[in-house]
């Protein structure tokens, strides 16, 4: 609905003599890069919580302690991409007018 909105303006200004120029966009690739970042991160926490599983099972806790709290980073630093990325995929549509 708002981009038919946003088209419809865009028309209607396109249409006008004053403008010589109309561009719209929907935004950019960062979210997919965001994203992409977000499945390595869950990846990395995923081999940390493997490497903690392996230690312990070893006896070595402190570095199963260790991997463990990186296994954690990598959960909120994922966490944090996909909010990003769900910014950047949600950030509408851009009319740039030029004369």
């Amino acid at each position: 609905m708002r981009i038919a909105y946003l088209l419809t303006v865009g028309a209607f200004l396109a249409g006008t003599p004053a403008v010589a120029d109309v561009t719209i966009t929907s935004g950019t690739d960062t979210g997919a890069q965001h994203q992409y970042q977000a499945d390595q991160d869950r990846a990395a926490g995923r081999q940390n919580m493997d490497a903690a599983h392996q230690e312990a099972a070893m006896g070595n806790y402190g570095n199963a302690a260790r991997d463990r709290a990186a296994a954690h980073e990598d959960r909120h630093a994922a966490h944090g991409q996909e909010h990003a990325a769900d910014r950047d995929n949600s950030s509408g549509v851009t009319v740039q007018l030029s004369h």
